[in-house]
């Protein structure tokens, strides 16, 4: 118990604006997907590659599509993508990790070596493996970060197991007949509370980026305009000095990332230390 109140400190206030931060992409994904704003993002609203100004904010793109309405539909994307690669890479890790752990023996060594050759591939590689044998869309995104990209989670909890293994308590908690799910819950579960919730916010912030290279290559969301997939679409206009389409992806892209790690170092800071 003292582990977890100690962890619980103020978050300061880089980690509050961060924290507002990203509440403000929330709600701005959050309406558009419930069409509050940026409906129109798909027709064209004023000539092509109309600089920013009154009535097209950002500026309109190749096609005189809105480029703020993209935008906004963009953070749907990395948000979703984000925070269900970021829940499925620490649910996998840190089970497989805690088992691992427990369990010791040939398993360990099993799922150490799965790691192991996993980590040992390029992630560029494995991620575009496993898009390609999926259809591409939000799922595929999902799905090729969290089955392919656990490696890290998994070291770290796999380590933590380790240890409660070795210490008397653990000892004693086998010696009564107690399993392996029930010493997760009970004794491992609150040592890692703190470590994966860090974990979770750093998984969303490295999912984003991802997310961002796989739509440039075009495997993720097909009907709604992400910011990698408006990178690609706008990355050979910056030689022609039209830099405002290029602008209107990359920089909310990088607000966003910037946001989720100011919130994990303050969540970091406030972990218990020994």
């Amino acid at each position: 118990m003292r582990q977890v109140e100690g962890w619980r400190r103020p978050l300061g206030l880089a980690g509050v604006v961060a924290l507002a931060g990203l509440g403000v992409f929330a709600v701005l994904a959050l309406g558009a997907a419930l069409g509050l704003w940026a409906a129109g993002f798909e027709g064209a609203v004023a000539r092509e590659h109309l600089s920013p100004g009154p009535g097209a904010w950002l500026g309109t793109d190749a096609l005189g599509r809105d480029l703020l309405a993209r935008t906004i539909q963009g953070a749907r994307v990395s948000l979703a993508v984000g925070g269900g690669a970021a829940l499925g890479l620490v649910a996998i890790g840190g089970v497989l990790g805690a088992f691992a752990g427990l369990r010791g023996g040939w398993i360990d060594r099993l799922l150490a070596g799965l790691c192991d050759a996993l980590a040992a591939i390029p992630p560029v590689v494995t991620l575009l493996g496993a898009a390609l044998l999926l259809r591409p869309g939000l799922a595929t995104a999902i799905a090729a970060i969290a089955l392919t990209q656990w490696h890290g989670v998994f070291r770290s909890v796999r380590a933590e197991a380790q240890r409660m293994r070795s210490a008397d308590h653990d000892r004693a908690a086998r010696a009564m007949g107690a399993g392996t799910w029930h010493r997760v819950r009970w004794h491992l579960l609150p040592r890692l509370r703190p470590l994966l919730v860090t974990s979770l916010v750093l998984c969303f912030v490295y999912a984003v980026k991802v997310e961002a290279v796989l739509a440039y290559f075009g495997a993720s969301a097909q009907t709604l305009p992400s910011w990698g997939r408006l990178l690609a679409e706008t990355g050979s206009e910056l030689a022609r000095g039209i830099w405002w389409p290029t602008a209107a992806a990359s920089v909310p892209l990088a607000l966003l990332v910037l946001c989720a790690q100011v919130l994990a170092d303050r969540l970091g800071e406030g972990e218990p230390r020994g």
